[in-house]
C-alpha cells in the first residue's frame, strides 16, 4: 500500500459539499453524540455535544463546558479539531475562532460551519482487532532517545489504531518516523506513521478513552507481507480457540 493510495483514501473520505456536511452534522445532533474538541495545538481538550446548525447564519452551535478556565482558554484559540463517531463512522473537522452566544436563552459556543469534513468509513482493507490481555506495542521515539510504548488496538495494511487511557501528546497530521511495531513471533517492523485523528470517547465506567488512528507512510512490500502473515496467524489462532 503506497503513500499515494493512503492519500487518495483520505481524499475520497473528505466531504466538501455544503449539503453533505450539514447532513453529517445534523446526524451527530440527532443522536446527541459526544464530540471531542482539541485546541492549543492538541495540548487541551474537552467533550461537548453539538446543539444546532444555522444555514442562514452559517454557524455551528455546541455546549460550553463546566470549567470556566477551559472556556476562557478555548475562546483564545484560533483553531480547533472536532472528532466524533456516528453510526460507527468517525467524523472529523476543523473549527476556527470560537465565540460565546445565546441560543434558546442558554450560553453556547458558536463558530462558522466547516468547509470540509472527514468521514472515515470502514476501510476496504480488513482491519484486525488485537487482544488487550497481552497487547502488542508500537514504540515511538519522536526525535529523542526516550521511547514511548503505546498498545496497538487494531491493525491493517493501511494503518493501525492505538487506544490509551490518558490523553496522548500526539496531534492530527503529525508524522512519526522510524516507529517500531513489536509483533513478537512475527517480527519487529520499522515504519513511518501519520496521525489521522486523536479522539476521546467515554467507557462504560464514564472514564475517557483516547483513540489514535494512524496511517502508514510508504509501507514497504516486506512489511506489508509481514503484517498480512501476522493477521492470518492471529485469525487462525482465534478460530482454533473458538472450536475447543
Amino acid at each position: 500500500m503506497t503513500d499515494t493510495q493512503n492519500d487518495d483514501e483520505l481524499e475520497r473520505c473528505t466531504l466538501s459539499g455544503r449539503r453533505e456536511i450539514l447532513f453529517q452534522l445534523r446526524s451527530l445532533i440527532r443522536q446527541s453524540e459526544r464530540i471531542s474538541v482539541s485546541f492549543d495545538e492538541g495540548r487541551q481538550s474537552f467533550l461537548t455535544v453539538l446543539i444546532e446548525v444555522s444555514e442562514k447564519q452559517d454557524e455551528l452551535y455546541f455546549d460550553i463546558v463546566g470549567s470556566e478556565e477551559t472556556n476562557r482558554a478555548f475562546l483564545k484559540s484560533e483553531r480547533c479539531q472536532f472528532a466524533g463517531v456516528v453510526g460507527g463512522i468517525r467524523i472529523q473537522f476543523t473549527g476556527r475562532f470560537p465565540r460565546i452566544t445565546t441560543l434558546g436563552g442558554e450560553r453556547v459556543f458558536a463558530m462558522a460551519l466547516p468547509k470540509t469534513l472527514l468521514r472515515l468509513q470502514r476501510r476496504d482493507a480488513f482491519r484486525l482487532r488485537l487482544p488487550t490481555s497481552k497487547p502488542y506495542f508500537c514504540r515511538i521515539h519522536r526525535g529523542s532517545p526516550e521511547e514511548i510504548a503505546l498498545p496497538v488496538y487494531d491493525i491493517s495494511v493501511i494503518g493501525l489504531g492505538i487506544q490509551v487511557a490518558e490523553k496522548p501528546a500526539l496531534e492530527p497530521l503529525e508524522k512519526l518516523d522510524n516507529c517500531r511495531i513489536d509483533l513478537r513471533e512475527s517480527g519487529m517492523l520499522t515504519v513511518n506513521l501519520e496521525i489521522c485523528y486523536v479522539m476521546a470517547t467515554e467507557s462504560r465506567t464514564n472514564k475517557s478513552i483516547w483513540h489514535i488512528g494512524c496511517k502508514f507512510i510508504k509501507l514497504s512490500p516486506l512489511n506489508e507481507m509481514l503484517i498480512q502473515r501476522f493477521m492470518a496467524r492471529i485469525e487462525t489462532e482465534r478460530r482454533a480457540l473458538s472450536t475447543r
